[in-house]
């Protein structure tokens, strides 16, 4: 299983060098890989994306399917929440489905399965 880390590098070379490593990109990679571009979606700074993986952190910890954190950030005006929809396994690598909903004005829902590493991070599984 290949697993992607959750971005804090420039959205547009994050989106680039996913595109270029993954060759291919599943639906839901790229998806978010368009989020992260700032295209058709909200442009994050380092400190919205801090808050959003520490909420998508306490979402997934522990394990429970309809567990919901929210997260805010005044200072950009961007807040959104994390809803894990349902958990199970992956490669033997405990996983969430979680819809992360970003909101700056309007609301830029992405669907994705998170699974955690064997460093404890949380990444997105393809």
């Amino acid at each position: 299983m290949r697993l992607l880390p959750i971005p804090s590098l420039a959205f547009g070379l994050y989106a680039a060098a996913l595109v270029a490593t993954l060759g291919v990109a599943t639906p839901a990679q790229a998806q978010f890989g368009l989020f992260l571009g700032g295209r058709g979606g909200v442009d994050l700074t380092d400190e919205d994306w801090d808050l959003f993986r520490k909420a998508l952190s306490d979402a997934l910890t522990p394990m429970e399917a309809g567990r919901r954190t929210e997260w805010n950030n005044p200072k950009t005006g961007v807040r959104g929440d994390v809803v894990v929809e349902k958990i199970h396994e992956r490669d033997g690598a405990p996983c969430g489905d979680v819809q992360a909903n970003f909101i700056r004005r309007t609301v830029q829902p992405y669907r994705l399965t998170f699974c955690k590493m064997a460093n404890g991070r949380w990444a997105i599984a393809p």
